[in-house]
């Protein structure tokens, strides 16, 4: 070592004190600048609002506009950003939900099941954070599901302060225009504007929610390049709209797809299924006494007619005369979704990004009961569901007689088919993309009779993403949490939400020496030891498992239980000029 005996000048002493003082003011500095300011009071691009403390010591923000309401002239419009406000707005109180027909998700109430409920007044959206100095952390922007039809942000199970104090994440959850005030292509309401004429509403609003965090998730600690987007079902088909949206490209840059496969259709299945609200309303109106009266009218009308026909009808009647269980939508109009649609998405033409897409072990029972096989009326379930004493519901009152020796195997070949679909969509995408993670969430540790009714089912794994079990208030999964599971189902949410805050920092589930169970992404080789999906229960491990034949499992149904099928994939639904596979292989 060179020690330096020189003598200690004025000169030399003054500039090693400045070095000093630099050092000490830099130490000082840094902490400041990377320090969260937790005043409850935060002031966005359209003006200041102030929240409230909120569960798990954190804050919440809610019922923020990120549009003005798409209502009057701006129905069937792009989303436009909120009109500035003067002043501190509240920020504290969940918004309505969009309009849809009363049901049992989003705010539920069994006397509106059946009735219009909802407005068209619902472009909000919510935000928690950590109650601590923390910066820069990762956003998490929620989609509900709800088949595009149905469901709200207000629903208990997306409240996001547990997530967010457990990942240390900006949560946001977003409220969308669906039904037909999301998705509707028809020539009589073309503008000339290619953001309006897509008909492609519902993602035109996402994207708008996009824009709204780059803009200002700075305002809550958050990171604008650091945003995971992730919904469920719908939500999830919603999540593989905006991968397929040039407009989304570079708003965020992690995926979270939960029980759904995307989705595209031709601007032309677009105007099919508005041809088919015309004729609806035409009748609902008065105007016409039969639909096929009605459809003789509407191709009498000038488009003028039909816009004013439209424009005029309430949102309860747009939203009753939805197709369900599907509504159309990502319509390929080439500006919203790129006009390539599914073969371009297979094909790599999409927002590459890593991908974390999981599905639960008995996705079909939530279909077939809802679909058939189900005995008890909306109403009927929901009492039975959140009011009925424990151990006093029977197998006999929840499947109707018919379906009873058949009910297992029927749910378990459609989950089975779906599993099948999104293992080949991942194995089409991983030869471009090395970062798509797949799960199932086998956990299924319910009361009785729900475990062998239900099982794994449909959404079972949004409760383990957002650590909501609730009990203290109705909802659609009130059945499914009792004290017996209290303690397996909250560990294995714990595990669940750490995989997921590692996902939307990293970009990859775990990391080296994180402690967690390595979570490696799929491969497309076939072998025991190629593990490609992560099984979460109450041991959650790898697995090699692929399903890649759905027809040896089709073969073992009953003629009855293949009926049954056939009528929930109708395989044949389109007409012969949009689908060049009608009657073919699938």
């Amino acid at each position: 070592m060179h020690i330096d005996h020189r003598p200690y000048s004025p000169s030399r002493i003054l500039r090693l004190l400045r070095m000093a003082v630099l050092c000490v003011l830099a130490a000082i500095a840094v902490p400041a600048l990377a320090a969260y300011n937790q005043s409850l009071t935060r002031t966005l691009d359209a003006g200041q609002i102030y929240g409230k403390a909120a569960a798990n010591n954190t804050q919440a923000f809610l019922g923020i506009p990120f549009a003005q309401p798409p209502v009057g002239n701006l129905r069937w419009r792009a989303p436009q950003p909120p009109v500035p406000w003067s002043g501190s707005r509240a920020a504290t109180t969940l918004a309505g939900m969009c309009a849809q027909v009363g049901n049992p998700f989003g705010e539920p109430d069994p006397a509106t099941f059946g009735q219009p409920v909802g407005s068209e007044d619902c472009l909000y959206l919510n935000v928690w954070r950590p109650n601590s100095s923390a910066d820069n952390l990762p956003v998490f922007v929620w989609i509900h599901g709800g088949s595009n039809t149905k469901g709200s942000a207000r629903d208990p199970s997306y409240d996001g302060a547990y997530l967010a104090q457990k990942a240390n994440m900006v949560v946001v959850t977003v409220q969308y225009r669906m039904g037909m005030l999301g998705w509707l292509n028809h020539p009589a309401l073309k503008t000339g504007n290619a953001l309006d004429d897509s008909g492609n509403f519902t993602t035109l609003d996402l994207v708008r929610a996009l824009d709204w965090v780059k803009a200002n998730a700075g305002a809550f600690g958050g990171n604008a390049g650091q945003v995971t987007v992730a919904g469920q079902s719908a939500g999830c088909i919603n999540t593989w709209g905006l991968l397929q949206s040039p407009l989304a490209a570079g708003k965020f840059q992690r995926a979270v797809c939960m029980s759904g496969i995307p989705n595209a259709y031709p601007p032309v299945v677009g105007t099919l299924a508005a041809e088919s609200l015309i004729d609806s309303l035409l009748v609902d109106t008065g105007r016409a006494s039969t639909t096929a009266q009605a459809t003789a009218q509407r191709a009498t009308m000038s488009q003028a007619d039909i816009a004013a026909l439209l424009r005029n009808a309430s949102a309860a009647q747009i939203m009753k005369f939805t197709p369900s269980p599907i509504v159309p939508g990502h319509f390929t109009d080439g500006t919203v979704i790129r006009a390539s649609g599914l073969p371009g998405l297979l094909l790599g033409d999409y927002n590459k990004m890593p991908i974390m897409i999981g599905s639960t072990h008995d996705e079909g029972s939530y279909f077939a009961f809802l679909f058939g096989m189900g005995q008890p009326t909306q109403q009927e379930f929901w009492n039975l569901s959140n009011y009925a004493a424990p151990g006093t519901v029977t197998f006999n009152q929840l499947i109707k007689p018919e379906f009873r020796p058949i009910y297992t195997q029927t749910h378990e070949a459609l989950t089975y088919a779906l599993d099948n679909v999104i293992d080949n969509v991942i194995r089409v995408l991983r030869l471009q993309n090395g970062d798509i993670y797949r799960y199932n969430y086998n956990w299924d540790d319910t009361p009785q009779p729900w475990k062998d009714t239900f099982g794994a089912f449909h959404a079972i794994d949004v409760a383990a993403l957002f650590g909501n079990f609730v009990t203290d208030q109705p909802n659609f999964m009130r059945f499914a949490w009792s004290p017996a599971n209290a303690s397996s189902r909250k560990a294995l949410s714990d595990k669940f939400i750490d995989y997921t805050a590692s996902f939307a920092r990293y970009g990859t589930p775990t990391r080296l020496f994180d402690g967690k169970t390595p979570w490696t992404g799929w491969t497309n080789f076939i072998c025991l030891l190629c593990n490609k999906r992560m099984i979460f229960d109450n041991q959650s491990y790898m697995s090699p498992d692929d399903y890649l034949f759905f027809w040896p499992r089709y073969t073992l149904l009953s003629p009855q239980q293949r009926d049954f099928l056939s009528q929930q994939l109708d395989f044949n639904a389109l007409p012969e000029s949009v689908d060049p596979l009608r009657s073919g292989p699938r």
